[in-house]
């Protein structure tokens, strides 16, 4: 009797089918873990691009008010940490007026770059969001010789004996394509102890060039951690709310509440856009301020976060005395 050798074609088409499911099995975990993994290295890299770039500006906002005329914080005081005020705050002022009138930057800055749009200001820069990013902008005194700017300029002892001012300027642009949002720092420098006819009319380099701190920022959002000048009550507020519009000043006017603390918030996406069929948020609140995307539901999506962070002037902690 012969017998035949081998598989039947029911066998074969057994083995087939378990070595497709084990394939697709395999697959499966292939495709899950690549997805997985691609969302961890987003979620990793959005946290890195936020919390290392805020605290990059806390560094340098710690120093804002530095070695001002005043260990006080508001829109009046002469060097103050946080700039609001030039002397184009004023309208109708003399030549003697501007010469004793007082604002954050002095009387003798009165170019282009005392235009108060170069200073702090709410809702005027870019976003992607429905609301405009805010503009912060910090002076401090230069102190050490071996220090830099945010834009990597260098501090030289000839800028610390004649008095210079470091001015730095947070705000929003554009990062190479349409939509790519950076978080950037304009600085800029002006000397004060100099002979009267050698004072500076401009802040030098403010507004020539900007260093990208944060990449993929779509919101930049920034609030004032105020006291009231005749009592102990404290609270955060806009920059609007406390400036207004404007950043306007009167003659007559009174100092507005000193400034102790300053909140920033910023809404950042990850680098690689990720499934079209995952839902995500289309809101989200940063700080105080709910914002919502200006984006279809044909656009790349991306994973995005808020990232805060809270820092306090420590140079801004004097007495109330001179107010």
């Amino acid at each position: 009797m012969n017998y035949s050798k081998g598989m039947t074609l029911v066998e074969l088409m057994l083995a087939l089918v378990i070595g497709l499911l084990i394939m697709a099995a395999a697959m499966q975990l292939f495709l899950t873990g690549s997805i997985n993994y691609g969302l961890q290295k987003n979620l990793a890299e959005l946290q890195d691009n936020g919390n290392f770039g805020l605290n990059y500006i806390l560094k340098d906002i710690k120093l804002a008010n530095l070695d001002a005329d005043l260990a006080v914080v508001n829109d009046r005081n002469q060097y103050s940490g946080i700039v609001f005020t030039t002397i184009k705050s004023y309208t109708g002022l003399t030549e003697d007026e501007k010469k004793v009138a007082t604002a954050n930057i002095p009387y003798f800055i009165s170019g282009d770059s005392a235009n108060l749009t170069n200073f702090t200001q709410a809702k005027v820069g870019l976003s992607n969001v429905n609301i405009k990013s805010d503009q912060l902008v910090i002076q401090y005194k230069a102190f050490d010789p071996n220090g830099f700017d945010c834009e990597g300029n260098s501090i030289s002892q000839d800028d610390i004996d004649k008095g210079t001012f470091i001015v730095q300027r947070y705000f929003l642009r554009q990062d190479g394509s349409a939509g790519n949002l950076a978080l950037v720092c304009d600085a800029g420098r002006y000397k004060t102890l100099v002979e009267t006819d050698a004072l500076p009319t401009n802040i030098s380099g403010l507004g020539e060039r900007s260093q990208i701190i944060m990449r993929r920022v779509d919101y930049f959002h920034v609030l004032l951690g105020i006291k009231q000048n005749n009592t102990d009550e404290f609270s955060y507020i806009t920059i609007d709310q406390y400036m207004g519009a404007t950043n306007s000043l009167t003659k007559a006017g009174a100092a507005r509440p000193r400034i102790m603390s300053i909140q920033l918030g910023a809404l950042v996406r990850g680098y690689d856009s990720i499934s079209e069929k995952d839902k995500l948020p289309s809101s989200f609140t940063i700080l105080d301020q709910v914002v919502s995307l200006g984006t279809s539901d044909t656009d790349p999506k991306y994973i995005r976060d808020v990232i805060s962070q809270t820092v306090a002037l420590r140079n801004g902690y004097g007495l109330m005395e001179d107010l």
